[in-house]
């Protein structure tokens, strides 16, 4: 408990069969500016409401940005610590928020490393970040799926110059685009399923809810 406090604490949705690290969606750089468009898969974002709308819910996404604020290489030490200790076989990365910064990404690339028996997935649709961190020689070690998000629903996500990404889109048509998440015929939940985490599966298609 002591060690987890140092990251803000851990996340357990409902959907997903492991744990996450979020911050709030208002922290988004790209998706609090999407959630105002029409069209986009930001708009009406179930991070802005429901649960996530709690006081406690918003005390707690806080909390886990100012414990990284506070010290990001003490919490990527201490995420690294947390996830041994659990065993953990898959971890997300912002059920709610995203990647704020190339120093976060840096981190998050440094917990997967010092963790490789665990499969980490980070959905994200700060392309300019990932394409930044990535021109400075970084790679992208093999249990981080860092999958692009598109923009809007029914299209493709964009690219990041050089190098060819994993991605996801939201769908609210009949025929998806990549692979169609299941969780809708399984009571809103992962299941067995762990597509999200494979880069081999180029493209997931989120169905609009």
């Amino acid at each position: 408990a002591e060690l987890e406090a140092r990251v803000g604490g851990l996340a357990q949705t409902s959907k997903m069969p492991c744990p996450s690290w979020s911050i709030s969606a208002k922290r988004c750089h790209t998706g609090s500016k999407l959630a105002t468009v029409k069209g986009s898969i930001c708009e009406g974002c179930y991070a802005l409401k429901g649960a996530y709308s709690w006081s406690n819910t918003q005390t707690a996404l806080e909390r886990r940005w100012e414990a990284y604020s506070a010290d990001p290489e003490a919490w990527a030490m201490n995420m690294a610590d947390i996830i041994t200790r659990k065993k953990l076989d898959f971890f997300r990365w912002f059920d709610s928020g995203d990647v704020q910064s190339v120093e976060m990404l840096g981190k998050i690339v440094k917990v997967a490393r010092l963790v490789p028996f665990c499969k980490f997935w980070l959905p994200t649709k700060e392309l300019k970040i990932v394409s930044d961190w990535l021109r400075l020689g970084n790679k992208i070690p093999k249990n981080l799926v860092i999958r692009l998000s598109a923009f809007k629903r029914n299209a493709k996500a964009g690219k990041v110059a050089g190098y060819s990404l994993p991605s996801s889109t939201v769908t609210d048509k009949t025929e998806p685009i990549g692979y169609p998440c299941p969780s809708r015929e399984q009571g809103n939940k992962c299941g067995d399923c762990r597509a999200c985490w494979e880069p081999s599966v180029r493209v997931v298609s989120y169905y609009w809810h």
